[in-house]
C-alpha cells in the first residue's frame, strides 16, 4: 500500500523547498509576531519535533539515543499545543533550531531508507496519553507520509509570515530559469 521510495522523494523535496524558503528570512525577524499568533521560529521548530514524532518515535519507539540529535525539550518548545512566546530567549538560537532541523531529517531519511517495505504496513508504536493514536493515519507508513503534508502547511504559515515581515514574494520560477538548483 505504501511506496517507500516515493515517500523518502516526497520528505527530501519538501525539505528542500522548507529550507529554500527560512533561509531568506533575516535571523533577527525569526522571533517577530507581526499577526501576534506565531513566528518563524516556533514554526521551524515544530517542524523538526513534528518530524521527529512522526518519524520516529511513532515509527520505531522513542529511544535515549535521540538526545543526540534533537534536544529533549523541543516537544515541550514546539509540540503539540505549546504556545508560542514572544520572547527569543525562551528558544533555542535560529542557527541551533536549523541545525536540529537538518540533524532530525538525516536521521528520519536514515531510518527510512533502512525500513522495509512490509514494516509501513504495520501499525504505528503510539504514546500513552494524548498521543495515543493519530486521527489522519494507523501505520507507520502513514506517519512518514504525514511529514511532508504537515511541513507543506508550515511552509505556507512560514511564507505568510515572511509576507508579512515585509518580503516580496519569491520567483521560484525566474529563479530556475537563471539557472537556481532547487536540490
Amino acid at each position: 500500500m505504501f511506496d517507500k521510495e516515493r515517500i523518502i522523494y516526497q520528505l527530501e523535496r519538501t525539505r528542500v523547498l522548507t529550507l529554500q524558503l527560512i533561509e531568506r528570512i533575516p535571523h533577527d525577524k525569526w522571533f517577530v509576531m507581526p499577526m501576534g499568533v506565531t513566528h518563524v521560529a516556533w514554526n521551524v521548530g515544530h517542524i523538526a519535533t513534528a518530524e521527529y514524532f512522526l518519524g520516529l518515535v511513532f515509527t520505531r519507539g522513542q529511544r535515549e539515543s535521540d538526545s543526540s540529535f534533537i534536544p529533549m525539550n523541543y516537544g515541550e518548545l514546539f509540540g503539540y499545543n505549546s504556545v508560542v512566546q514572544p520572547d527569543p530567549e525562551s528558544y533555542p538560537s535560529p542557527s541551533e533550531m536549523t541545525d536540529t532541523l537538518d540533524a532530525v531529517h538525516r536521521q528520519l531519511l536514515a531510518e527510512a531508507r533502512e525500513m522495509t517495505p512490509s514494516s509501513l504496513d504495520e501499525p504505528c508504536l503510539f504514546l500513552e496519553g494524548e498521543f495515543d493514536h493519530h486521527p489522519i493515519f494507523e501505520r507507520k507508513g502513514g506517519a512518514l507520509e504525514w511529514i511532508a503534508y504537515h511541513e507543506h502547511m508550515h511552509m505556507g504559515i512560514i511564507g505568510m509570515l515572511r509576507r508579512e515581515l515585509g518580503a516580496d514574494p519569491i520567483q521560484y520560477f525566474q529563479e530556475s530559469r537563471e539557472g537556481k538548483r532547487f536540490r
